[in-house]
């Protein structure tokens, strides 16, 4: 394919996505040009502590770092690739949005690969949900990568990949600013909660966003969304819309008697027992029932499905047990970076918990917090929300402050003896703190073996791929 032969793209944000884009671009003929505003050495301490430098070193022909936007007065670019961690109102980016293409790494992938697209979004259950749909996939005998926000950009794989070849995409709201022409052949969106504040100047403006998914779905297409998502429901795409949940509510996939099941022609089909499952927690079954829901329209084999879904073992960093002390269980949930993901996972917990709270801010309110503290015995909160977490959560439980996350899981420890669960759910970014949720997940599991604590899932401790704390 030449169509970009000689073009010059512009990539703004030189982190992973920013790096597979330009490297796209250029194997395609493009000559790339990268901008970010950090200083160059801090670009290249960021490619060596996310393992690309390699990648890096193929997708540009020229950098320009540290704010020198100097080099747009002797040519306009053709296109812009921005990152999902620019926002669209940069000033440089907005003045020229108004002159020239500005598209996202995800639209550019689309535009080189062929095949099956899947699609899922939504405040929570995102990375878990498309993993398992690839995982089911698989599990049918077809080929499937996991890509997008997953911490696998498309663009790294988009022109090599067959087109027989099912790609799912786990999509953030800020790579859903950029798109254009990306048109998937399923789109999830799985839930609607407040996240993302800071960026968006009204919640409103964040359900759109996520919106803008079932929006450009083709009448051809499906439209996937929970029965518990009024804001998502009321949407009305050309697609058609398949639900999951709650089957009075019209559900397709749902929960009836302690078993999966599919409405086939109004009679209620079993796939597999809930038992079965291998992550029983109320969000994961919602994953669960969301992933089936992605595939019936391609018309998997269902007992393939079933067998999937008995062997899928979930993600690092998101309700994964990572450690025993004696009888106190350690939890590692740092995925959970909004308060809607800390609520869906504190809903029924079944053991005696000490929680572990606190971060960067989202501009969220807490409150919520302290309607779902009935299997929660104390609280520690760290991070630089961790007094605001602390003044929200005030009469309703003990709360507790420590100064890093060795302190807090140390006292937690202490705090769940003789047999409780201490739980990392901080419904906070990582930001003041770490790199990323994977970074702080592997420091809490680090923390606990540092206790003592005999490790359960080496997960946790292996490297992260993901950019950071992306919606």
């Amino acid at each position: 394919m030449d169509t970009l032969r000689d073009r010059l793209i512009l990539v703004v944000g030189l982190a992973r996505s920013g790096c597979a884009a330009g490297a796209l671009l250029r194997r395609q003929g493009a000559r790339v040009i990268g901008v970010d505003d950090a200083p160059l050495d801090t670009v290249e301490a960021r490619w060596a502590a996310e393992h690309i430098s390699e990648l890096a070193a193929t997708a540009y022909d020229e950098l320009f770092t540290g704010g020198d936007w100097d080099f747009l007065s002797a040519r306009l670019p053709d296109a812009v690739v921005l990152s999902p961690g620019v926002p669209l109102d940069h000033p440089r980016v907005a003045a020229l949005n108004e002159q020239v293409p500005v598209l996202g790494e995800l639209e550019w992938g689309a535009r080189f690969f062929s095949g099956t697209m899947i699609a899922v979004t939504g405040t929570n259950g995102k990375s878990t949900t498309t993993e398992l749909v690839a995982h089911l996939v698989r599990a049918t005998g077809q080929r499937a990568m996991a890509l997008g926000n997953v911490g696998r950009p498309f663009c790294q794989h988009a022109d090599t990949l067959d087109t027989d070849t099912v790609v799912v995409l786990e999509v953030s709201s800020f790579q859903l600013e950029t798109i254009r022409d990306f048109r998937p052949q399923v789109g999830a969106v799985l839930n609607l909660a407040p996240d993302h504040l800071d960026r968006y100047p009204s919640l409103q403006a964040y359900y759109d966003t996520k919106g803008r998914l079932a929006r450009i779905l083709p009448p051809t297409g499906t439209f996937v969304t929970w029965t518990g998502c009024p804001e998502a429901c009321a949407w009305r795409p050309t697609a058609r819309r398949s639900l999951f949940g709650d089957r009075d509510r019209g559900a397709e996939v749902f929960y009836e008697d302690a078993c999966l099941r599919i409405d086939r022609e109004g009679e209620a089909r079993a796939l597999i027992d809930v038992a079965s499952l291998p992550l029983q927690t109320r969000p994961n079954l919602l994953n669960a029932a969301a992933a089936v829901a992605c595939l019936l329209p391609l018309q998997p084999d269902l007992d393939a499905l079933a067998e999937g879904l008995r062997s899928f073992e979930g993600l690092a960093h998101r309700q994964q047990l990572v450690g025993r002390l004696d009888d106190v269980r350690f939890v590692n949930d740092s995925k959970a970076t909004n308060v809607h993901a800390v609520c869906a996972c504190l809903d029924g917990y079944p053991d005696d918990v000490v929680l572990i709270a606190g971060g960067r801010g989202k501009g969220e309110d807490y409150s919520p917090l302290a309607e779902v503290l009935e299997s929660v015995n104390a609280v520690v909160v760290i991070g630089e929300e961790g007094p605001a977490i602390a003044e929200a959560l005030a009469g309703r439980v003990p709360v507790e402050a420590a100064d890093s996350l060795d302190s807090a899981v140390a006292r937690a420890a202490q705090l769940a003896q003789p047999r409780g669960t201490v739980l990392l759910s901080p419904a906070c970014a990582s930001f003041d703190m770490f790199r990323n949720y994977g970074e702080r997940g592997r420091a809490f599991a680090e923390a606990a073996h540092r206790l003592g604590a005999i490790t359960i899932d080496g997960r946790a401790t292996t490297g992260s791929r993901s950019e950071g704390d992306t919606p």
